[in-house]
């Protein structure tokens, strides 16, 4: 398996199969590995931040999931997420980025992120999000990738906040809800004597860019 096959691996063992998208069809390897280890989620201890270090991302994912009426990031379990997918799934130039852009919040913070009141906290993430506002990750339909390995540090850890969020048990049974519709079967073969189907372009394609 290649490094985004296990990536869906991964995906699959943090939330349980009910969740998984069905366009991620695995072959009998995956479906071998993923019998065979325990929930990925929970069989490595945490190692790869310092301290302070978790103590910010835990930080800035409550902030982009807070706990309201329904759990936030944290009892999600989504800093946990986060911290295994930087050490354990990103490539060099993803936790390059991702490092970089965590030692930047936490000197703007004067090196505890975590410490400042959540007025400051917000400030100063809404700031980060401004000075990335050119990056690709913000582009209009941007939404076909399955993962930005250019994306500035507050766009890396939105997603992977969200992310986590959405593959755990308390986002996908408290937060999302089933589909009446049920799934979408994209591979339903036409007769001779049938009509085609109508087809909707992503607003990319359209413009000529890259799907």
């Amino acid at each position: 398996m290649d490094r985004r096959e296990f990536l869906q691996c991964a995906a699959v063992l943090a939330a349980g199969t009910s969740v998984l998208p069905s366009s991620w069809a695995m072959n009998h390897e995956q479906q071998a590995f993923l019998a065979a280890q325990p929930d990925y989620i929970d069989r490595y201890p945490l190692s790869f931040f310092t301290d302070l270090q978790r103590a910010a991302v835990t930080t800035v994912a409550e902030q982009i999931i807070p706990a309201t009426d329904t759990p936030g990031a944290i009892a999600a379990g989504a800093p946990r997420f986060i911290e295994l997918m930087v050490a354990n799934w990103f490539n060099d130039v993803e936790r390059t980025l991702f490092m970089d852009g965590l030692a930047d919040l936490q000197h703007r913070a004067d090196g505890d992120f975590a410490g400042l009141p959540v007025d400051q906290q917000l400030l100063m993430l809404e700031q980060l999000e401004e000075e990335a506002g050119d990056a690709a990750w913000f582009q209009l339909g941007n939404v076909t990738r399955l993962w930005d390995d250019t994306a500035p540090f507050i766009c890396q850890v939105k997603e992977l906040t969200v992310l986590g969020f959405m593959l755990s048990d308390v986002g996908s049974s408290q937060f999302l809800r089933v589909n009446p519709m049920g799934s979408f079967e994209g591979d339903i073969p036409l007769s001779s004597d049938d009509s085609s189907y109508a087809v909707e372009l992503p607003i990319r394609a359209i413009a000529g860019g890259e799907v």
